[in-house]
């Protein structure tokens, strides 16, 4: 297999510990994938926003794939990968018929085509969850559950879209691409890429998709997954 050129990796729980903080060791490890000419790319489902205020501040290539792939770009250069009034029909829906049900993320203030919601208080997970499949899925949307929000989304939207737009942009042959997440979402990612590795707190559908998987959960695991592929010469 060919040496990794970029090195496309989640944020929340893959680059974070269970807070939502990045330790210094994981910036000491992008600095050095940057020394070696590594282009490490955000792929998350946070909102644009952040994606790209972390690609700013963090030694890793400024670009950033945003909410479940559904943006890409840096700054005030992005391209949306579903149409935006998406967001207001998502909101409708759930507001009308999902009330009680699921709450509305703050982050959706800043969103553009993917929106996030939490279980309202009392209802479980996964509860919350088939409510929101049964209401969005019929109308070609997808509900998709990143471990730290209920995402939907419209269906064909995914990580695998936002990494080929983003390896387009950035020149990069997607067999030279390795991928690192933990989540149901980082699927596609996975598929897309040449190589991949799920962390420890991964469901076992993930860690079933990935070429590698490693013990350590969260930011423990992405050092113990860079390792890894520096291990058998990939990085």
């Amino acid at each position: 297999m060919a040496r990794i050129e970029c090195l496309a990796v989640d944020l929340d729980g893959t680059l974070t510990d269970e807070r939502g903080v990045i330790h210094h060791e994981v910036v000491e490890v992008l600095e050095r994938l940057r020394e070696r000419g590594v282009k490490v790319l955000i792929v998350t489902c946070a909102t644009y926003p952040a994606a790209v205020t972390l690609a700013y501040y963090l030694p890793v290539t400024r670009l950033a794939v945003a909410e479940c792939g559904g943006v890409v770009g840096f700054r005030g250069d992005y391209r949306l990968l579903a149409p935006p009034e998406d967001k207001q029909a998502i909101l409708d829906v759930a507001r009308r018929e999902l009330k009680g049900v699921l709450v509305e993320s703050w982050q959706n203030l800043f969103r553009f085509v993917d929106v996030a919601f939490h279980p309202a208080p009392g209802v479980e997970r996964a509860d919350a969850l088939r409510a929101a499949a049964r209401a969005f899925e019929p109308l070609g949307f997808e509900v998709l559950d990143s471990g730290w929000a209920i995402h939907v989304h419209r269906r064909g939207v995914d990580k695998a879209r936002g990494l080929r737009a983003a390896c387009e942009i950035l020149g990069v042959d997607p067999q030279r691409v390795a991928a690192i997440g933990d989540s149901e979402v980082d699927g596609p990612m996975f598929d897309a890429a040449a190589v991949s590795v799920a962390l420890g707190n991964s469901p076992p559908q993930l860690r079933a998709r990935a070429t590698f998987a490693v013990g350590s959960g969260y930011y423990l695991g992405f050092l113990e997954a860079v390792k890894i592929l520096e291990g058998k010469g990939l990085l």
